[in-house]
């Protein structure tokens, strides 16, 4: 019998180079954030990449414009605008949708400022 592989809890969101109020004000504006990891209560961090719709087809714009006609981008997470809670809000969903359960931690470093 085959047991289902255990849910990791979300407990934070990590930001390489930190996330204030500034950085918040600059992802909402950009429509993307990326160096963010999910650490889970496992110790485990899972590298996401965060898009709100607009950006998303702007860079698939350009994409499809240079010949690439696809878009990718590991842990990729659209949201309705790029928030620290809306961002924080995802990943604790995913966590407890066992998402991060089907994918491997990531290996690059992440500074873990809150």
């Amino acid at each position: 019998m085959n047991a289902e592989p255990r849910k990791a809890n979300f407990v934070r969101l990590v930001f390489e180079w930190g996330f204030d109020e500034r950085d918040e004000w600059e992802a909402q504006q950009r429509g993307y954030r990326s160096h963010v990891w999910a650490e889970l209560d496992d110790a485990s961090l899972h590298a996401l990449t965060f898009y709100d719709i607009a950006r998303l087809s702007q860079t698939l714009d350009d994409e499809c414009a240079s010949g690439r006609m696809f878009f990718t981008e590991p842990g990729l997470v659209i949201v309705p605008e790029v928030t620290r809670a809306n961002m924080e809000s995802a990943a604790r969903a995913l966590a407890s949708e066992g998402f991060f359960s089907r994918s491997a931690p990531s290996t690059a470093h992440a500074e873990r400022k809150p």
